[in-house]
């Protein structure tokens, strides 16, 4: 936890409140208040960390910073099968799921927090069970790239993929389905909880994923841009989702990096 001199908190609670938004009403929680639907195709605004203001470690899903910062949602569907194994094992009439997420940046560090409801807590891959995971897609060029892992060599996608089994994320490119490689360059990290809530349908994943705005190496997505399309999966291991058997979002979410 990073130790914050005198007149160093009283700056971090000033910024911080800055950006603060309001209180959620009587009977509301605080993780559900001021959620905003977004739509595929919509633009969001990353939110700006101030100078001087730490998360209490890189990755914390649970610093209080991210109850003050502006929080999205959007519906994930099943992924569309792009291999014939896949196809014999979708249920096409799965209803989807929300995921939440927030998106933040400082001068040095990009961040992606996401959670989203989970009855159980699958954390291992065995014999007919698979592990709970997620993943945040980024264009590496516009938004005329597939959302569906790109559109081939030349248009790829930068993923950071999380998996519950190892708390880890890993920095993959996509070039098309089939084609998902992990980089030699892996700048990205993470950490999640599994928070369980009154009864089993209020339980839910928090993950953080981070990386620093200016990294080496190829297919890393670039931050120094004014505007990034962004695209999310979800695995439930209850459920037997694997591989290409995931919800994904319908189309890009356009993220406004210009914004200050």
């Amino acid at each position: 936890m990073t130790a914050f001199p005198l007149r160093g908190l009283a700056a971090v609670i000033y910024a911080v409140s800055a950006f603060a938004v309001a209180a959620p009403a009587v009977g509301e929680s605080i993780v559900e208040a001021n959620v905003k639907a977004l739509e595929p195709g919509d633009e969001v605004a990353v939110s700006r960390i101030p100078d001087g203001v730490y998360l209490r470690s890189v990755n914390d899903p649970d610093d209080m910073i991210w109850e003050r910062l502006p929080e999205y949602r959007t519906r994930l569907a099943p992924a569309p099968p792009v291999h014939e194994s896949v196809a014999l094992r979708l249920d096409e009439d799965a209803p989807g799921m929300d995921v939440f997420f927030s998106l933040a940046r400082t001068s040095e560090r990009f961040y992606v927090r996401l959670r989203w409801r989970d009855e159980t807590r699958d954390a291992a891959t065995k014999h007919d069970r698979f592990r709970d995971a997620a993943a945040v897609q980024f264009a590496i060029g516009d938004e005329e790239t597939s959302y569906i892992m790109g559109t081939g060599p030349d248009a790829p996608v930068n993923i950071w993929y999380w998996r519950s089994d190892a708390n880890l994320v890993e920095d993959l490119a996509a070039g098309g389905p089939g084609s998902t490689t992990r980089l030699d360059t892996q700048p990205v990290s993470g950490d999640s909880r599994y928070l369980s809530g009154e009864k089993p349908a209020a339980n839910q994943w928090v993950v953080v994923m981070s990386r620093p705005i200016t990294t080496a190496g190829e297919h890393q997505v670039s931050f120094d841009r004014a505007q990034v399309p962004i695209a999310f999966a979800l695995w439930q291991g209850k459920d037997g989702q694997r591989d290409g058997l995931k919800s994904v979002s319908e189309d890009w979410i356009l993220v406004n990096l210009a914004a200050r």
